[in-house]
Parts: structure tokens; C-alpha cells; sequence
């Protein structure tokens, strides 16, 4: 005879582990009769049983708005890592809708060989990935990359990165897909970048092709060519426009523009500078053009005194503004 239980009452941590053991089979795959059975037995054993499971079940729904990371990540764990993620269900069963808020940004494991990768400010970094890509990270950039069986996944936590991918020689070729906050996006035999800005990415193609998908769009990809570049949101891809290959001069070291506002100017040569530089909306509509080192900001900050109207003030030494002259 179930046991009655108040809709507000508090569920054990046994009934909540063995709901998240049964939304991990759930979500591995289809579940044969017998499971069926066992799991319909066990939603009977009790009024706390069946309280479980629906909580298991709304949050199962959930699993649409995690990163791609974190779906494949629940199909494809092995068994230590796996613990891992029922204990994580575990808590987002207690924890409620204010938990599934917290953690729906926050990373999720890579499943098979995964590793990180990070830069500090001013710092760039090269890797050779295991399938003889190359993933080169810029200024205070930080990813996961998680390469299995069924995928090749670069997460893009924050910053840019510029991959050169190399053709697969897995068999089948495994999809290369590198995913943001907004969605993912799918190579397609290509060189290309990705920046990650605060609810938008952007991704400039410079060989191949790419397929965005924003996560919000269900299956629905946009192909953007080479020679373009678009920002994307989680509901839609912008227009695509014309992309400079200029502006992977950050890999050398180097900041090329061309007519850039001030303003802007400035915003990029702060990624690279520790501490805060700010521009002067009175100079903010000036145009700045030439290549810059990034190496050393201070000298390029000089250097721009003495080609435009304007003038450096320290307020500390990583407190500076760029203003009128």
C-alpha cells in the first residue's frame, strides 16, 4: 500500500538517487519491456516514489536548455563519471528550479579523453589536438575539449579561439563541433574563428564553410561560407557579412584596423592589457587605422599619442584613460 506523502514533503536522498539512476537509463537510450516494467514497479512502491519521478521527469525536460556538452556528456560517460553525474542530478532534484538556474550555465564533464585549455590576459596559446587540428586560444580564453568515439567537441567558455581543422581519420569521421553558450557550431573542413561576448558569439569563416545552430532553433543551421562572418544569438543568426582575414592577426601578435572607431579600439587593446582602459567618449568617434603590436600595450598606447588627437592619463598604473589631447 503506497505510503502517503504531502506535495511539500521532503523526498530521501535513496528515493532521489534511484529517480536520477532511472533518468540516466531514460536518457541513455530507449528502455526495453522489462525496464519498463521495473520502472513502472518501482513508481508504485510508493507516494514519494511516484513525487520523485515527476520531479526526475520535469527536469529531464530541462536537458533542452544545457549546453550540447551536457546531454552528450549524460549518454556517453563511463561508469566513475557517471556516478558523478547522478550525484549532480541528485542535488538538482533537491535543490529545485532555483538550483537548475545555477547550474544550467555552469560546465557539465566532457565525456571520453576531455582536458581544458586556458590563457591569461595577453597570452595566446597553440595546441595540436589529437586528430592533427590546430587550436590556437587568444587573450583570457578557457576551453574544454572533448574528443570521443562519436564527436570532436572544443566548449568555448570564454574569449576566442582560431581552429584549423584536419580531415578525420576515424572511419566514420567523427563531426567536429565547437559549442558556446548561444549553440554550436559544425565545421565543415575549415579555418575559422569563435568569440564568445555576453549573449551573443560571433564566428568568421576563413576557409570551408561552418553550420551554425543556435540552440534555441532546434535543428536549424545556417551555413556560412568562407570569406563571412555573422553573430548569432540562442534564436537566430544575423546576416552574414564580409570577413577580414585581417583580423586573425591576433595569432602574430598583432592588432590590424581599418577605420575602427576609437571606442572599439580601445575595448580590444583592454582584452589585452591587465587592469582597466578606458576611452574618453570625447574621443570615442575618432578613427584609428595602422597595425599595433599586442605584445606591449603601453608602447601602443604611446604610439597612438603621437598619431591621433589624444592623450594617455594614468590615474594608476592599470587604471588608464584614453581622452582629448
Amino acid at each position: 500500500m503506497p505510503r502517503a506523502a504531502g506535495d511539500g514533503a521532503a523526498l530521501s536522498k535513496q528515493i532521489l538517487t534511484e529517480a536520477a539512476t532511472w533518468l540516466m537509463e531514460l536518457h541513455e537510450g530507449p528502455l526495453d519491456s522489462r525496464q519498463r516494467e521495473q520502472l513502472a514497479q518501482w513508481r508504485r512502491r510508493s507516494d514519494e516514489h511516484e513525487r520523485a519521478w515527476q520531479k526526475a521527469t520535469a527536469l529531464l525536460g530541462k536537458f533542452n536548455e544545457l549546453p550540447p556538452a551536457a546531454a552528450t556528456t549524460l549518454k556517453t560517460v563511463a561508469r566513475p563519471q557517471r556516478r558523478t553525474a547522478i550525484t549532480t542530478l541528485v542535488a538538482l532534484l533537491v535543490a529545485g528550479p532555483a538550483g537548475w538556474l545555477a547550474y544550467r550555465h555552469a560546465p557539465w564533464p566532457l565525456a571520453g579523453n576531455a582536458r581544458t585549455a586556458s590563457t591569461g590576459t595577453g597570452e595566446r596559446r597553440t595546441l595540436a589536438l589529437d586528430d592533427g587540428s590546430r587550436l590556437t586560444l587568444n587573450t583570457d580564453s578557457a576551453v574544454d575539449i572533448g574528443f570521443d568515439r562519436a564527436r570532436r567537441v572544443i566548449h568555448l567558455r570564454r574569449g576566442e579561439i582560431l581552429i584549423d581543422t584536419a580531415r578525420d581519420i576515424a572511419r566514420p569521421p567523427r563531426p567536429f563541433v565547437v559549442e558556446v553558450r548561444e549553440g554550436a557550431i559544425r565545421a565543415l573542413g575549415t579555418r575559422f574563428t569563435v568569440r564568445q561576448f555576453d549573449g551573443r558569439s560571433h564566428v568568421a569563416v576563413f576557409a570551408g564553410a561552418v553550420a551554425v545552430n543556435p540552440s534555441d532553433t532546434g535543428s536549424a543551421e545556417a551555413i556560412i561560407p568562407a570569406g563571412r562572418q555573422a553573430a548569432f544569438s540562442r534564436s537566430r543568426v544575423d546576416t552574414p557579412i564580409a570577413a577580414d582575414e585581417a583580423a586573425t592577426a591576433w595569432r602574430q601578435g598583432m592588432l590590424i584596423v581599418d577605420r575602427m572607431p576609437m571606442s572599439r579600439f580601445v575595448a580590444e587593446l583592454d582584452r589585452y592589457r591587465p587592469g582597466t582602459l578606458l576611452c574618453d567618449p570625447a574621443v570615442a568617434g575618432l578613427s584609428v587605422s595602422g597595425a599595433f603590436p599586442l605584445a606591449d600595450i603601453d608602447s601602443t598606447l604611446s604610439l597612438l599619442e603621437q598619431t591621433h588627437p589624444v592623450r594617455m592619463r594614468y590615474i594608476t598604473r592599470f587604471w588608464a584613460r584614453v581622452g582629448p589631447a
